[in-house]
């Protein structure tokens, strides 16, 4: 009778117990399962196959166990080994790192540009900003610790709790910044003990601060005197807030506070009840003005005074409590950039600023101030972005009085009254490129706006989607792209070329729009957002 095993190959105990490599061993066993099934017992033939093939087994398995207490062990010392030679690969690769032969300048540029393009961080925090850079190696550390730029953004946002060394390491962060200008954050929402230390050790160092941003209790302003101030040679930019109400008054001290701050030259005011008395600053003397205040009346006896500006955003949370009628408008030859929130709106009237390039307003649907300002100023307004909920025809009216421009945002909302809301498709037909028979049709408004190159429409409809007229709204965005002088004869000429057009609404995808797709595909560059 055959034996039951077929063994490949046979490994006794003398032998070598690594086996050779591809090497094993087969155990063949006879058919058994069908025996499983029923309670007979087998045959003779069959009980004395599977006593043998049971002998054969039995004999093997000490072998087989002690082969894998072996083999476990082999595998073992080989995993230790690779976890030594993983570790050894890589600390020497770390150790010859080319990142180590870094020239220092290169080194330095580096970090400025990482560091740079970062917010600032709390110079507290030993996990964020500079702290972590000097743990690397000794390099890195002194290369750090001895270049005052990198230690001048001083960031002490507000803490619920100040850990005890906070008074050192600001100090050593002041120190390490040497002569250097310096940006100075500070938030402070309390009066304890600890925070008014560190903001006199700021103040003890006014005389290198270039941009300061406290937002502090009015109570803070004690430590502030003109002697810091007149020590602040190169403070340029103050951005306040006090978190005042506007009925608020400030203490005498503040008249004359900022009065010796020289070369300031911006400024940004929140929570500070302000006139020309309360906070001194040499207004003639500022280019940047950001001032939010109650009444807009308070807003002109400061422009007044400031005729230097260059960029001004101004906010009022109420309507006229005493317009000044028959007053002489405020002339801002030097303003370029002109931002109105809230109902400031309504100084349009009083300013004059013949070099304005760029101005963003929130206009009410009555209001009329900006085509009576554009047609006085006469400016070559190249930007306007308008906020009009609900708009109206105000719109229409003063872009006829803008035709320079290259780039304009409308944030408005479509009313829900159909006659009411024509003043949307008015507006679409007056943006659209024309042909000369086009514009003969007196139902066909003509369009001014022939340097537009950037158009950016935000509309929200309130009842119905009809009235965001999509079909007048992608004929209009067609008609500026393909632009009808290059492409038909009997059209107009010099007609710029739209480059970008922004779409956001609170609309359906709409089949009219499927244009959208065809004009990105021909190169226009189009952001469609619909929610």
């Amino acid at each position: 009778m055959p034996l039951p095993y077929d063994l490949a190959s046979r490994t006794t105990k003398s032998e070598s117990k690594k086996p050779a490599h591809g090497h094993r061993e087969l155990i063949r066993v006879p058919n058994i399962a069908d025996h499983f099934h029923t309670n007979e017992p087998p045959d003779d033939p069959d009980a004395q196959l599977f006593s043998q093939t049971l002998k054969y087994a039995t004999d093997r398995e000490p072998f087989l166990q002690e082969e894998v207490r072996y083999l476990e062990t082999i595998l073992y010392q080989r995993l230790e080994e690779l976890s030594r030679v993983k570790q050894t690969i890589r600390q020497y690769k770390f150790v010859l790192s080319p990142v180590r032969r870094l020239p220092r300048e290169l080194l330095m540029e580096i970090f400025f540009q990482v560091i740079g393009n970062e917010d600032p961080e709390d110079v507290l925090d030993f996990d964020r900003g500079l702290w972590p850079l000097t743990h690397i190696c000794r390099l890195w550390r002194t290369l750090i610790l001895n270049h005052a730029s990198f230690w001048t953004t001083v960031s002490l946002p507000g803490r619920i709790r100040y850990p005890t060394y906070a008074v050192h390491i600001l100090s050593l962060f002041l120190e390490r910044s040497g002569s250097r200008p310096i940006f100075v954050d500070f938030t402070c929402r309390d009066l304890e003990s600890l925070p008014q230390t560190l903001f006199s050790v700021l103040v003890a160092h006014s005389h290198h601060w270039e941009t300061c941003r406290f937002r502090i209790p009015v109570l803070l302003i004690n430590h502030l005197s003109p002697r810091a101030i007149e020590r602040a040679k190169v403070l340029r930019h103050l951005d306040l807030n006090l978190d005042l109400m506007y009925s608020s008054r400030l203490n005498d001290a503040c008249s004359n506070l900022f009065l010796d701050a020289s070369v300031l030259r911006s400024v940004k005011l929140t929570g500070v009840p302000l006139t020309p008395d309360t906070l001194g600053l040499r207004w003639s003397y500022l280019t940047h003005y950001n001032v939010a205040q109650d009444f807009p009346e308070k807003h002109l006896a400061v422009l007044r005074l400031a005729t230097g500006l260059v960029e001004c955003t101004m906010n009022c949370s109420q309507p006229w409590r005493q317009e000044p009628w028959g007053s002489d408008p405020v002339s801002l030859r030097k303003l370029q950039i002109l931002k109105l929130e809230g109902t400031a709106s309504v100084l349009l009237k009083y300013l004059l600023t013949p070099n304005l390039c760029s101005l963003s307003i929130v206009l009410s649907e009555t209001e009329d101030s900006l085509k009576g300002f554009l047609d006085r100023s006469k400016p070559r307004l190249r930007e306007l972005e308008i906020e009009a909920n609900p708009m109206g025809n105000n719109i229409l009216d003063a872009l006829q009085s803008a035709p320079h421009l290259i780039k304009l945002a409308l944030n408005v909302s479509v009313p829900t009254d159909y006659r009411q809301s024509i003043v949307f498709k008015d507006l679409l037909v007056a943006l659209k490129y024309h042909t000369r028979d086009d514009a003969n049709d007196s139902t066909t408004t003509k369009c001014k706006l022939s340097r537009l190159e950037e158009l950016i429409l935000s509309v929200y409809t309130i009842s119905s989607r009809d009235n965001l007229f999509a079909n007048e709204l992608t004929a209009m965005a067609v008609s500026r792209w393909k632009v009808p002088g290059k492409e038909r004869e009997g059209t107009e000429r010099n007609l710029a070329q739209l480059k970008s057009f922004t779409l956001e609404t609170n609309s359906y995808w709409l089949p009219a729009f499927n244009v959208f797709r065809e004009l990105g595909q021909e190169g226009l560059k189009t952001n469609i957002n619909l929610h």
